[in-house]
């Protein structure tokens, strides 16, 4: 199962990039491009009932709301792309270096 999680932030709460960074410590997970903010795979209710317990806690105490979203194992699934993606390495033929 996927299951997909949509973040609302306030501007009197934490920032999306400490959020983040709390998301990928805690849980895990990391935000995504499309259409959700967050996805996880899980195969167990103990490992949703976990993983979900996990985010729960990431977000306490940072302002922010959140909703879940689940979907059975559907055959168009594609795999969800990091965001930001990571940074390349140091280019040593770049003028800034």
């Amino acid at each position: 199962m996927h299951s997909y999680v949509d973040l609302y932030f306030s501007a009197n709460g934490a920032s999306p990039f400490e959020v983040s960074d709390r998301l990928r410590a805690a849980v895990g997970v990391e935000f995504i491009i499309g259409p959700h903010d967050v996805a996880f795979e899980w195969h167990t209710v103990e490992e949703f009932r976990t993983k979900l317990t996990k985010i729960h806690q990431a977000l306490h105490g940072t302002g922010v709301t959140y909703r879940i979203e689940t979907v059975s194992d559907e055959p168009g699934f594609v795999e969800p792309v990091v965001w930001p993606p990571p940074a390349p390495g140091p280019n040593p033929t770049h003028p800034g270096y």
